[in-house]
């Protein structure tokens, strides 16, 4: 509270209000009893001279009318000078006899003989006036302030006296100082008390503010803080009861934006599409995380920067213009320049406002389509030409035959061998397209069991003795310690040992060697088939299980291969939990590496 300057403001301005009240009021009453204690030293001064005209009135009468006679006169002067001295000491004043002349005849603090003519004094021209004259002013006789009243005395026709009496202001002014001492200790009192009671109040209207204020700074800090207990039921309590329901209010809207946010946090961050929100400057507002993947920001902290400082792209800051400058959706497509090359398409959308207030974007990583696309075009052109070589070599046998090769006894049979030799290519290459199809789309029903390594390598090697003893070629097994079991389905494991060796056969030249190895690596068989062949160049290893691929096409075409084999070796592989990877070298031979779980 004291560190509130609401309350040291109230505070000073009720303390000095308080302040001005009471030395306003201190001074108009010491003014009035000031101008009261006058009034009551004149009402005694005025009796006292009505008292002292009583009593001197028969002495006066006789010195004025005995002037000729000296003696007469000093005694009567003598008696009157008595009289004087002692009702001046009774009284406590300053008792004076003056004649109309202005002589004095009788003064109670100096003789008469040696005071001065009073003619000109401003009591004594009133009273000679009016009957009754006041005055304040230094005395020329004492030297000290005195307080004058003259009242007309009665005498002897033609003759006027008159008696002065006075008292000293000093008198007076004490009286006054007594009284406004007396005044300036209540009112210290009363302003002590009076500045207590105002802290105390100020205080009591004050706390609740401060309390109300410092909950307010917290809550605009973000501390969530206890409500504010309530002591009263006038404003400041209402104040206090509003604020404690605008508190829970604001809590709960926190905490719903919180979770909104923290929500909206999780879906932004979990989407592979890029969210970019800028605002009319082109600064942004907002970016996830998949938008800084996909464009690379070059800087760590992106909100509140330029669009062109955080992302050196210029078609993303064209399009972001255009967008802004035709108030609808716009699209693009480019390919971001970072250290991963990507194609991203990109749609923008201007924010509600009129001008927009800004710009979503959304971009989407396309590069994978653009890759499917181009392997589906390739794989067209590639079904298109493998499908076209076997149909032209059988329509041409077809035509030779019946142009005349029909009654040709030595080639005849040898057209007819080749047509069925192209069908059966034809028919196998349907066939493997058909296989791989249906693994790819899970419509292929495998029967998952324990399989034998050891008896599907001896049946593979059984189909395929007959092609390396055509070239030569030696067929090696090594097998492990102990026969190795794993779990996938017999044909298929079958059918991918049998292209694996047959390829090897293929690509061996003539008194090579096919060696088929397998063990166990943690939980799983790794089955390895290496041959002595031409080997494959580090640049086509990632795609050589890719359909219709191949690495040295003119050899491939003339060795009969279709493209499917080691595409339908990778899927039979996946299919059953497992992988295939190439090791190969030109010129020093290829290791194909089979991995399945084991059982």
């Amino acid at each position: 509270m004291r560190s509130s300057r609401l309350f040291w403001k109230l505070f000073l301005i009720s303390v000095g209000l308080n302040l001005t009240l009471a030395v306003g009021f201190l001074f108009i009453v010491t003014s009035s009893q000031r101008g009261e204690i006058n009034r009551q030293v004149e009402q005694r001064l005025f009796d006292t001279a009505v008292v002292l005209r009583s009593h001197v009135a028969d002495l006066v009468t006789d010195v004025l009318d005995h002037p000729a006679d000296e003696e007469l006169d000093r005694q009567a002067q003598k008696k009157l000078q008595a009289l004087i001295k002692r009702l001046a000491s009774e009284t406590q004043t300053r008792l004076t006899i003056i004649d109309g002349d202005g002589q004095v005849l009788a003064e109670s603090e100096r003789n008469p003989q040696l005071v001065l003519n009073h003619a000109n004094r401003p009591e004594f021209q009133t009273a000679s006036e009016v009957g009754r004259g006041v005055a304040s002013r230094e005395s020329p006789t004492l030297h000290i302030d005195m307080y004058y009243l003259a009242l007309e005395i009665p005498s002897i026709p033609g003759k006027s006296a008159f008696v002065r009496v006075a008292i000293e202001l000093e008198t007076i002014n004490d009286r006054v100082d007594a009284v406004r001492r007396s005044f300036w200790l209540l009112a210290l009192l009363f302003g002590a008390i009076a500045t207590g009671l105002t802290y105390a109040i100020v205080g009591r209207i004050i706390n609740p503010l401060a309390q109300l204020t410092d909950r307010a700074q917290a809550i605009a800090s973000g501390i969530d803080q206890a409500p504010v207990a309530v002591h009263s039921q006038d404003e400041v309590g209402l104040l206090a009861e509003a604020f404690n329901q605008m508190q829970s209010e604001l809590g709960r809207r926190f905490r719903q934006l919180r979770e909104k946010n923290e929500q909206m946090s999780t879906v932004l961050g979990s989407m592979d599409e890029g969210i970019i929100a800028i605002d009319r400057d082109q600064r942004i507002v907002l970016a996830n995380d998949a938008s800084k993947t996909l464009l690379s920001f070059t800087t760590a902290n992106e909100v509140g920067r330029p669009l062109l400082e955080a992302v050196r792209s210029r078609p993303l800051y064209e399009l972001v213009q255009k967008c802004l400058e035709t108030g609808g959706p716009e699209q693009i497509e480019f390919e971001s320049i970072c250290q991963v090359r990507r194609d991203l398409a990109v749609s923008a959308t201007c924010l509600p406002g009129d001008p927009a207030n800004g710009v979503v974007m959304v971009l989407h990583n396309i590069t994978e389509l653009r890759r499917l696309e181009n392997l589906r075009q390739e794989f067209v052109a590639n079904v298109s030409h493998e499908l076209k070589t076997p149909l032209a070599s059988i329509k041409a046998f077809a035509e030779t035959l019946r142009l005349g090769a029909m009654s040709d006894p030595e080639n005849n049979l040898k057209f007819v061998d080749r047509i069925e030799e192209q069908a059966e290519r034809l028919h196998q290459l349907i066939l493997d397209m058909l296989q791989i199809a249906r693994v790819e789309s899970g419509e292929e029903a495998f029967e998952i069991t324990d399989v034998c390594v050891n008896k599907v390598v001896e049946t593979c090697f059984k189909h395929n003795t007959d092609a390396a003893e055509r070239k030569e070629i030696q067929l090696v097994v090594e097998p492990p310690a102990s026969p190795i079991t794993v779990y996938a389905d017999e044909d298929g494991l079958t059918t991918i040992l049998d292209n694996l060796i047959g390829n090897a056969i293929k690509y061996t030249p003539e008194n090579g060697r096919v060696t088929v190895r397998w063990h166990e690596e943690e939980d799983q068989m790794l089955l390895e088939v290496q041959d002595t062949g031409i080997g494959i160049a580090p640049e086509h290893h990632t795609r050589v299980f890719e359909r219709f691929y191949r690495a040295d096409k003119a050899r491939s075409r003339e060795l009969g291969g279709t493209g499917l084999g080691l595409s339908i070796v990778k899927h039979l592989c996946q299919a059953f939990g497992g992988s295939v990877n190439l090791c190969s070298r030109p010129g020093e031979g290829s290791t194909f590496q089979v991995r399945l779980p084991l059982s």
